[in-house]
């Protein structure tokens, strides 16, 4: 396979480390990659070293040791192409310090990602309203323009993100070139929405990141792993497939993207068991090169 983090259509693939973050180490997490083919990944507070005394911390940048992965990233060879803060950041935060706690902890992980000589920031809202994502967003998100970063919100099945015209609206509030947002058509998917073409024809012009995983409705079988319930589902639960098995088109989306000049970050996290995880990488990165080949 030619090396997957480069290829003619200018994407760039990578992978996350957060679902190895509870068993391997991040120099293992490497060895791990780089058994793959591919030097490039998104990060994630859980896969670096530092005070975690409390869950805020746990999702936060500043009291983690960046300095020391940093030196490791560059030993390596590796790039980051993403610094992620926590998933439940949002909530912990504002619970613990209101709107301008979150402000704080998005612009520390702005400032890990410079430090990884890395522009691109994800984040999640976790079930807070848009209005107090916005008020705490919008100087974050001119504070990463002041340092080259882009801030990205991704897209999750069951609160406001998981709607394309909300996410949208969102973006355009903000009018700031340091926030865009991230596009994971699985999780437009999960939330009852179609992906490709619908939610990509609304947020076209916002996408700054790009995650993959491949999603179905679940049904009992051998290589679908159950996830949680579709939004506003009381008995309908998505399924986690290869890439090439998913329910929307993939290539479709590769083919769009392509054609609309996107040359960014494409990052795969199979949401799967750690028993599968080398299956679904190894068989997500061969189908996605292809596809970004082609």
């Amino acid at each position: 396979m030619s090396k997957p983090d480069m290829n003619k259509s200018g994407m760039n693939i990578a992978l996350n480390a957060q679902q190895l973050a509870g068993t391997h180490s991040l120099p293992e997490i490497l060895d791990v990659f780089e058994s793959y083919g591919v030097k490039a990944l998104e990060l994630w507070p859980a896969n670096l070293t530092g005070s975690s005394q409390t869950p805020e911390e746990h999702e936060r940048y500043e009291t983690k040791d960046v300095d020391s992965v940093s030196t490791l990233i560059r030993e390596r060879g590796f790039r980051v192409a993403c610094v992620t803060l926590g998933f439940h950041a949002a909530p912990l935060c504002i619970a613990s310090g209101g709107t301008r706690n979150l402000t704080r902890a998005l612009q520390g992980a702005v400032d890990a990602a410079v430090k990884l000589e890395c522009q691109l920031v994800n984040c999640y809202t976790a079930h807070i309203n848009f209005s107090l994502f916005l008020e705490a967003v919008r100087p974050a998100a001119d504070y990463a323009a002041s340092r080259g970063v882009v801030i990205t919100l991704e897209n999750e099945a069951h609160d406001e993100s998981g709607l394309p015209e909300d996410v949208a609206r969102l973006v355009e509030t903000v009018n700031s070139h340091g926030f865009r947002t991230q596009y994971d058509p699985c999780n437009y998917y999960h939330a009852y929405v179609e992906p490709f073409p619908h939610a990509y024809e609304v947020i076209r012009n916002h996408i700054g990141y790009v995650h993959f995983k491949g999603g179905c409705h679940y049904v009992e079988r051998e290589g679908v792993y159950k996830g949680s319930l579709m939004r506003h589902s009381r008995g309908d639960f998505i399924g986690y497939v290869p890439l090439s098995e998913s329910a929307f088109p993939v290539e479709g989306i590769v083919r769009r993207l392509n054609a609309d000049g996107y040359k960014g970050w494409v990052t795969l996290e199979p949401h799967v068991p750690p028993a599968a995880l080398a299956e679904f990488h190894k068989r997500d990165l061969a189908y996605l090169q292809s596809l970004l080949e082609s």
